[in-house]
């Protein structure tokens, strides 16, 4: 390869031997020796801009394609909305979301249910301490402690049911008899204090006023007492159907036991809470009593065992664990 060898031509380099191209293609619009080439410059061209009308009839023809292709106005908003919808119902039906509803329900729930048993046991509280306080005088020691006396009853049952609603929010319920007898006691105890000063009180009525009083002071009461007895039930549906959302069936977890090959011992592999346990010891000893038939339904369960109290599906899971199984008499 030689190198080629160049020779300058005003500010550029050219290949010596190049001879200028004249503008015009004739010898006299050559360039001079030194001098450099005239560059022709070429004007850019403006776009021209439509004018009113032009606009108006691209505007229009846009238009009327949309309307021929279906893409309205009206169209595309609904096709926004529609996708807003899908999203939003993929949102709500997410079990986490449903879930925190449910737990936003619950919260309002127990606000409503507390506020009724509170106002209730404070309407209670007067006749109480008239029931209590007797003849004695109006601010004498006597007076002043019996308007304790229907506090330390409320105290001791709305301790009791915040318990139960505490333990019930984590699927553990309290299932003793003696709990129950308790928390009715301390009712019919209010109750039965609440009512006694409306016998013995003179109404200017006569007996008809008499008896409206004696109505009134047994319902507030009952209010109370349907408060309580329903605050615990609603809080177990709630936990049982925030737990079904956030722990579906069918999700890995073993809902069940092998008592076919083991009817004696639960094998420690199996995932059950302490109360599933127990529930399922006292159905294996209804069926060795015959309580029970072999192979029960989980609505027998329920009745028989759990008697009709508490999280129902936990005596569905249990009767599909124990099904087959036939335990015999120690």
């Amino acid at each position: 390869m030689t190198a080629m060898e160049f020779t300058r031509r005003g500010d550029l380099l050219v290949p010596a031997g190049t001879l200028p191209v004249p503008l015009d293609g004739g010898e006299d619009a050559a360039p001079a020796a030194g001098e450099a080439a005239p560059v022709a410059v070429v004007e850019p061209v403006k776009p021209t801009r439509p004018g009113r009308a032009g606009r108006r009839q691209a505007r229009r023809d846009a238009a009327r394609e949309a309307v021929l292709a279906g893409e309205t106005k009206r169209v595309q908003r609904w096709t926004a909305r529609a996708a807003e919808a899908r999203h939003l119902r993929r949102l709500l039906l997410d079990p986490d979301v449903q879930a925190v509803r449910l737990m936003r329900q619950r919260a309002r729930w127990s606000a409503m249910a507390w506020s009724a048993l509170v106002f209730a046991l404070a309407f209670t509280m007067v006749n109480v301490q008239r029931f209590a306080a007797g003849h004695a005088e109006p601010w004498s020691p006597m007076w002043v402690v019996a308007w304790l006396v229907d506090p330390a009853f409320s105290i001791l049952l709305v301790g009791l049911l915040i318990a139960r609603g505490h333990l019930s929010a984590v699927m553990r319920q309290v299932t003793e008899p003696i709990v129950k007898r308790v928390e009715y006691g301390l009712l019919a105890a209010t109750t039965a204090m609440n009512v006694a000063p409306e016998l013995t009180h003179r109404f200017p009525g006569g007996l008809a006023e008499q008896v409206a009083s004696i109505v009134l002071h047994l319902l507030v009461p009952l209010l109370a007492f349907a408060a309580a007895s329903v605050i615990t039930l609603i809080q177990d549906h709630f936990a049982a159907a925030i737990a079904a959302l956030t722990d579906p069936p069918g999700s890995g977890r073993p809902d069940g036991i092998n008592l076919h090959e083991h009817p004696d011992i639960v094998p420690a592999m199996v995932e059950l809470s302490a109360d599933d346990r127990k529930l399922l010891d006292a159905v294996r000893r209804a069926i060795v009593t015959g309580d029970l038939a072999p192979d029960p339904s989980g609505y027998a369960i329920y009745r028989r065992v759990m008697r009709g109290r508490g999280d129902k599906t936990r005596a569905y899971r249990i009767a599909a664990a124990i099904n087959g199984s036939r335990p015999h008499a120690a």
